[in-house]
């Protein structure tokens, strides 16, 4: 057996393997690589027309029954146009807020009734004057006042505690409503043990 029977060239190197292309390829080979070449490029489908070829395609969107359109999504600084309408915060939330973030404040045992004018007259929606959360909310336009009333924790400095008290429920009211809190006025009605087993 020759060389060449055993796929080698003539000068005994191994020779291209079977099932390869041509070491020399004819006319036809010639014609396709030389087409496949210069044949323009194809986007893949779904690219949306004028985008750059390589330009890396958005995610599909999810599949499910949550799935949301691709119509609806998106964020609000999508919003180019002003859109009618009126935002009213009730007085309840406003006071509730105020209850929460007082009750964040250590040394705040409790929210308590607070007394005044109001709740004689029984002008409130509970009938008291006030809010059910037991904060008197007073809104001006884009500002509000609050007065509360709280019940301090026996051995706490009382006065910390509402200054405390007025910052906080500032602070938080302020962030959530997006309103100027003008002033949060703190009454002390009452003093109590703090919560828990007792000596």
């Amino acid at each position: 057996m020759t060389g060449l029977d055993e796929g080698r060239t003539g000068n005994g190197e191994p020779g291209p393997e079977a099932g390869s292309a041509p070491f020399f390829p004819g006319p036809a080979a010639r014609r396709a690589a030389h087409s496949a070449a210069h044949r323009p490029a194809v986007p893949p489908p779904g690219t949306p027309l004028g985008t750059p070829l390589g330009t890396p395609l958005p995610a599909p969107p999810a599949a499910g029954a949550n799935a949301v359109p691709m119509t609806l999504r998106g964020s609000p600084s999508d919003i180019t146009t002003g859109v009618e309408g009126r935002v009213t915060i009730a007085d309840e939330v406003i006071g509730k807020i105020a209850a929460l973030a007082a009750l964040e404040v250590a040394g705040v045992a409790a929210l308590i009734a607070r007394p005044g004018p109001a709740a004689e007259g029984g002008a409130g929606r509970d009938g008291t004057g006030r809010d059910a959360t037991g904060v008197h909310v007073d809104p001006d336009e884009d500002e509000v006042t609050l007065d509360l009333a709280i019940a301090v924790e026996y051995g706490c400095v009382i006065r910390d505690v509402a200054d405390a008290v007025k910052a906080n429920v500032a602070r938080v009211a302020g962030l959530m409503l997006g309103s100027r809190v003008t002033a949060v006025n703190v009454s002390v009605g009452d003093v109590r043990r703090p919560a828990g087993p007792h000596r």
